[in-house]
Parts: C-alpha cells; structure tokens; sequence
C-alpha cells in the first residue's frame, strides 16, 4: 500500500499523486482533490500560494516507462469538466490565479502578456450568460490572504454582469471584464507590508496606497495593449460624484458611465470582503451603504439598476425563511425578490445545523424569505455553505 507524504511545493515533480492539496475544492483551480501532476499543475499549485501539499511518489513503472498505473478519479488535472459549457467554480479559481500571476510579474517588473486575462474572461463571459448567479456566489467564496487578487476577478464579474443587466454590446462587456481584472494592478506598487497589514492603516499609509490608481493607470498607459477603458477604470474607480474622491477629484460629468459602474462595484465588494481587520458586511447591508450615498458619492439610477441586476438578496447572503430555517441564497429571483432559489443549511428553531444541505427554490410561494441574518451571529460561514455541495435528494 503507497504511503502518502507531505513534501514542499518547491520538490513537486511530474508523475507525483496528489491526494491532499490542504485547502477546500472550493479553494483550488482543479476539477478533483486528487489528481497526477503535470507541469502544468504543478505551476497552478505554485500560484496558490501553498506550501506543502501531500502526494504519492511516482510508480516504478511509470517511471520506467511502462503503462501508468491508475489511481481513483484519475485525470488530467487541467482538463475541462465533462459536463458542457464552463465550470463556474474552476474558471474563477483560474481567473485568480491569472490575476494573482500578473500582480507577481509586474511588482518583479516583468513584461506582461494580456492574451491570458483575455482568454480567462471569455470563460467568465460564457458562465455567466450560462448561470450567473452560481458565479457570483463563488465570488464570495475567498481567502483572508488573497484579497487584492479575489477582489480583482470579483470587479471584473461584477462589472460583466453589470454590463450585461444595461444590455451594453459583446465587445464592450469584455473589455469591461478586462479593465475590472486590470483595476487594482497598481497595488503591484504598493509595499507589500502594507497591503498586509493586520489592522487598520496610519494615515501616511492610506496615503500612499490612494496612489495605486495613479500608478496603476501610468503603468497601463505604458502597456502596449492596454485599452483607455482599462486606464480610465484604473485611474477613476475611486472617484465619486460630489468631488470627494481620488487622485483628481473628478465630479459628475467628468466621469462616464463605466467609471460610474466601476465606482459602484468597488465599493460593494469591498464593503463585503472578509479581511484580517474586518469581518465583511453581509450583501444586503453592502447595499444599504451605497444607497446612503445616492446623489452624492454615487450615481442614484445606476445604484438602482445595479440592486436590480444582483437582486435585493445577492447570491451569498444568509436568509432567515419563514418556516424557521436558515439558508444561502443561490439565485435571485428578480420577479419576486422574496422568493429567491437558496440552500438550506440551519434549523435556527433548534439551533441544529443540518447534516445534509437542501436546494430549494421558493418561487412556490409556501415559503419565503423574512430577511436577511448576519452570519457573525451564527457558528457557520455562508461561504463555506456554498463550497460544500447539497446532499442529492
């Protein structure tokens, strides 16, 4: 019988097993928990950020060049799921580990290549014409540790979404995906002890992280495939109506609808973020917050439409249901906002939490929602809800 070992992701070598990546399927770029390596997979493994995984030594056999021998769920590992279309799930953890990638190159100064993020994108554009909110639920599921780059590719979703919601042209919906997962690159130039800080920032430290979207939109503005979408998005997500943001103070007119939405998307996932200093607003709360700044910071119809787009219970939040149970929302249902397409997962009667998820859609109308709960109240994670598949019925 193979004995598994731990060993550092720096000694990985082609023929190994993986049988125990240390972090979640819902967390790793791979279609399976355990698969063979290629070099490939081991460079995807290296993005992640691991340190140790836990793998099986190549056979004898194999290594000899016989006939390899099979293990369980054996397959490539960067192969494209069985089922047709896109794998929500593996094009996000893709799309973050491109976008992280591309953080790493720049802040090394080395030359980029945009072909990448163009073809990751294609991928997100196609799952989310195929089911949008399983995508923008994913987007909630996120590390402490990868904020820039997880915040990045959720920009981009979110904007895609967005742009599709106003109906905007083919074209104009990639280009806003590619400007969303270009939009922070400037934090490339930021020290990194900073962008990690434990704890709330010192003023002289604020400061010098409001420069990334200067430096960022310089740097695009170098890059010879750069869009001026992308340099405006760069440059402008940080502005706000009334004159108050930042780098120019920019005010109404000066800003165009792609920075408005920008502006808008920013701030909602964000505010929603799980940080070491900040636990995350819930995705209703996000909401009432940028709806307090209507008229002022950001524009009132756009904010409207963008509530309209995600729906009133985003794909993500905690919802207590009329019958007593707690359940993550899957899909939004724009018709009958209270009536979404959810998991239920807590009988908060019992406070008793359930063994076997169930998937459930409330348009019926025997059941609806009664509002949304803050998950800091409860023992549970929505997020880790949603990477933990429903028992089939």
């Amino acid at each position: 019988m193979e004995i598994a070992q731990r060993i550092r992701v720096a000694d990985l070598a082609p023929g190994m097993y993986v049988v125990d990546l240390g972090v979640g399927w819902a967390y790793h770029p791979f279609l399976h928990n355990q698969f063979r390596l290629d070099r490939a997979a081991i460079e995807r493994i290296r993005e992640l950020g691991l340190e140790e995984v836990a793998v099986l030594p190549p056979a004898r056999s194999e290594a000899e060049g016989s006939e390899p021998l099979a293990h369980p769920g054996d397959e490539a590992a960067g192969a494209a799921p069985a089922q047709e279309g896109v794998d929500s799930r593996v094009v996000t953890m893709e799309a973050r580990s491109i976008v992280s990638r591309l953080l790493r190159e720049v802040r090394a100064g080395r030359a980029v290549d945009r072909s990448g993020v163009d073809a990751v994108v294609s991928r997100l554009g196609d799952a989310l014409g195929a089911h949008q909110d399983s995508l923008l639920a994913l987007g909630r599921i996120r590390s402490r540790d990868g904020y820039t780059y997880q915040h990045s590719v959720n920009v981009g979703v979110l904007l895609m979404a967005f742009g599709r919601y106003l109906n905007l042209d083919a074209s104009r919906l990639h280009e806003l995906g590619v400007a969303g997962l270009f939009h922070d690159v400037g934090k490339a130039f930021v020290p990194q002890e900073i962008l990690t800080k434990p704890g709330r920032l010192t003023s002289d430290e604020y400061e010098i992280v409001k420069l990334h979207a200067l430096k960022g939109a310089n740097w695009l503005r170098g890059l010879e495939d750069a869009s001026e979408l992308m340099v405006r998005i760069a440059e402008r997500h940080h502005e706000r109506l009334d004159g108050k943001g930042y780098p120019h103070g920019l005010r109404g007119e000066a800003l165009g609808l792609e920075e408005r939405m920008a502006m808008i998307v920013d701030v909602y996932d964000a505010l929603t973020a799980i940080r070491p200093y900040h636990k995350g607003y819930t995705p209703v709360e996000a909401l009432r917050i940028i709806t307090r700044e209507i008229g002022q910071a950001f524009d009132r119809e756009l904010v409207y439409e963008f509530i309209r787009c995600i729906g009133v219970y985003p794909p993500g939040t905690l919802v207590r249901l009329s019958d007593g149970y707690l359940a993550v929302v899957l899909e939004a249902n724009h018709a009958a906002p209270g009536y979404p397409r959810v998991r239920v997962v807590h009988d908060a009667r019992r406070n008793r939490h359930l063994e076997r998820y169930e998937d459930r859609d409330l348009a019926d109308g025997r059941v609806g929602v009664e509002g949304h709960e803050d998950p800091g109240r409860w023992f549970f994670r929505p997020e880790d809800c949603l990477a933990r598949p429903a028992s089939p019925s």
